[in-house]
């Protein structure tokens, strides 16, 4: 069936150099997937966009460092600025990427590639091949971040990436496949530059992710880098959702999470947005309560 006049006209008039400009503006999802089901002309201007465009460095983290560069080595000064490059282009895209790459070798495995082992899906730690096991997927993500934030006071910059991972994971529903990816990353991050005091495990010795949680008096602390990073956000109720998933809470903590937003928002020069945290925040706990009141009641 013939293209319609649409679907190739216009990159039959602009020069391959303009067309390939032009995509540089577009989310690198939409690059990466969709350009390329748009003609032959569209695809070969996408490739060129991601080989050695804007997207470049994103595309060498996602398909090389994170999936052939899974072992501990020293960085070469020339990727760790290929990494750092990436970082500055869109650091939310590159965590959303991470997330999406998890989720593919997950699916992978789950459909029956015995290659993958199952326990890596649910702890994102890095370790050696198990005997007689090959294609293990340990995705570098800890040294990656270590490198292109250096210090804890990158812990705004890495809160306000996280955005995306957390947009991404509230359309997923009730069915978000791993809650826990955001204090993961923060987990895996703290833990590299030695500073473990700011997530720890609430149940002492046991190394599941649901047992991870951000420390609570960073988090009400007005002067935390949560907050600074937080500001960032559009979605209230995501800013809300982020920072229930940041601990595991007893029933009689719950309203905790509004004084966390009032905390973390207190600096903000948008006050306006300031208040929707809060009010989302007694939202969300109000819808808690109901719930537990529900399961209480069955």
């Amino acid at each position: 069936m013939p293209r319609r006049r649409s679907q190739t006209g216009f990159t039959g008039i602009l020069p391959p150099e303009l067309v390939e400009r032009c995509l540089e503006f577009l989310p690198f999802e939409e690059v990466h997937t969709n350009a390329k089901q748009v003609s032959k002309a569209m695809r070969s201007a996408a490739r060129r966009c991601l080989t050695r465009g804007r997207w470049r460095p994103l595309k060498y983290v996602v398909e090389n460092a994170m999936v052939t560069n899974a072992l501990e080595r020293p960085s070469s000064a020339a990727e760790t600025a290929t990494f750092r490059a990436a970082w500055a282009v869109d650091p939310r895209q590159v965590l959303l990427e991470f997330i999406l790459l998890w989720n593919n070798k997950r699916e992978s495995c789950l459909a029956g590639d015995s290659t993958i082992l199952t326990d890596t899906f649910w702890n994102w730690d890095r370790g050696n091949t198990l005997a007689g096991m090959v294609g293990v997927f340990k995705p570098s993500v800890a040294r990656f971040l270590a490198l292109v934030e250096p210090s804890i006071d990158g812990l705004g910059r890495l809160t306000m990436a996280l955005e995306r991972v957390e947009r991404y994971l509230v359309k997923k529903g009730p069915g978000r496949f791993e809650t826990v990816m955001p204090i993961k990353f923060l987990s895996l991050w703290t833990e590299r530059l030695g500073e473990s005091a700011l997530v720890t495990r609430w149940l002492p010795g046991y190394a599941g992710n649901e047992n991870l949680m951000m420390n609570l008096d960073e988090l009400l602390n007005p002067e935390s880098l949560v907050g600074s990073g937080l500001e960032s956000w559009a979605e209230p109720s995501d800013m809300a959702s982020f920072i229930f998933w940041l601990r595991e809470w007893d029933s009689d903590e719950i309203h905790r999470l509004s004084d966390i937003a009032l905390a973390l928002s207190m600096n903000w020069q948008d006050r306006q947005k300031s208040g929707a945290f809060v009010a989302a925040a007694v939202f969300f706990v109000a819808r808690l309560r109901s719930d537990l009141d529900e399961e209480s009641a069955a």
